[in-house]
């Protein structure tokens, strides 16, 4: 970035500054005019990120024009960059319009109205990546387990459990999931089920 870069986007930081206090001031009143001046900073914030560089945009923005948050900088960008699309005779203009005659147009709504950007590759990847993590994370052994267990019939399942332990560990097992005399029962006793004689 040459010194005259950095000179041109110093020099729109006034303007930004302006545009973005009118588009605040005029989103808190619900006047029409908040997307005209949140448009008009998006275009000079455009000019500042093309003049000091993609990767040093943040950091420059974030020196010469703390009180507007990312968010809101990438907001006015992005209505800056579908203009025409509000002007008259523009996709969204006639809902722009109706939302403005109720007072019910605000930025977001106007952001919102925009066509979604396709995904990038790194973004279809990470989304990719967290889904399968979140699958991975649900197939831990109990949920394994449990997804196996679960369908069996009580007489499939004292088969698996025969096979999977012995006499003693299916004993305590009995136990623990048989009720204490004088509670009621949730059903036939496992211990029966599984055909092993309850120890005392």
């Amino acid at each position: 970035m040459t010194s005259t870069d950095l000179n041109k986007a110093l020099s729109l930081v006034p303007e930004i500054r302006a545009a973005h206090e009118e588009a605040e001031k005029c989103q808190r009143s619900s006047h029409g005019r908040a997307l005209e001046y949140a448009i008009k900073a998006g275009d000079a914030l455009t000019l500042a990120k093309e003049a000091v560089g993609h990767g040093a945009f943040s950091i420059w923005r974030q020196q010469n024009l703390p009180h507007i948050p990312p968010r809101t900088a990438t907001l006015y960008m992005q209505l800056a960059e579908h203009k025409d699309m509000f002007r008259a005779g523009g996709e969204i203009s006639n809902t722009v319009a109706d939302l403005s005659a109720k007072g019910e147009l605000s930025l977001r709504k106007a952001a919102a109205l925009l066509p979604k950007r396709p995904l990038t590759p790194t973004q279809i990847a990470a989304a990719k990546a967290r889904a399968e993590a979140k699958a991975a994370a649900r197939k831990t052994n109990e949920g394994i387990a449990k997804e196996y267990l679960k369908p069996l019939d009580v007489d499939e399942l004292v088969v698996v459990l025969r096979e999977m332990f012995d006499a003693e560990y299916l004993g305590k097992l009995a136990r623990a999931i048989t009720p204490p005399s004088g509670q009621a029962s949730m059903g036939p006793s496992v211990g029966a089920s599984v055909g092993i004689e309850r120890r005392a």
